[in-house]
């Protein structure tokens, strides 16, 4: 009888959020608790955790973010993708304009660009994976 074997991927996310967050998720990899991260290019310590990964040799990929804080794209300042004062519209916020058919998909594209490329800017490579802060990437399409 043929035996698979099923290989689990624990992604730690939020990496760049803030500077304990990032030693902790480094603490995880390399105590092998988790096996990649996610970075999140607008977070304060997104930099330091780019040269993180890099000192400890982290597999990285992008944790794509349209619901906390500000984007990275600046030619969005007044856009769809923002509430009146200047930052995303939180988790919920952005379901409730999206749902409502309110948010412009050119904008999300432009701001998913501009953090693929300040991913590259940071960390010298394209993501390995992407996945989305809040859980973004999974909401249907019909709502799109």
């Amino acid at each position: 009888m043929l035996q698979s074997r099923v290989k689990l991927i624990v992604t730690g996310d939020d990496f760049g959020y803030c500077p304990r967050r990032n030693q902790g998720i480094v603490e995880c990899f390399l105590a092998g608790a988790v096996s990649n991260v996610s970075l999140l290019v607008n977070g304060s310590a997104a930099s330091d955790a780019a040269q993180l990964a890099r000192r400890h040799n982290i597999p990285i990929g992008l944790h794509a973010n349209l619901s906390e804080g500000s984007p990275v794209c600046k030619a969005l300042k007044n856009s769809s993708l923002l509430n009146k004062d200047g930052f995303f519209h939180g988790k919920m916020g952005f379901r409730t304009v999206l749902a409502k058919g309110l948010l412009k998909m050119s904008e999300v594209k432009q701001e998913l660009m501009a953090q693929v490329d300040l991913f590259r800017e940071l960390t010298g490579h394209i993501p390995h994976h992407m996945d989305g802060h809040q859980h973004v990437h999974v909401l249907p399409a019909s709502d799109v």
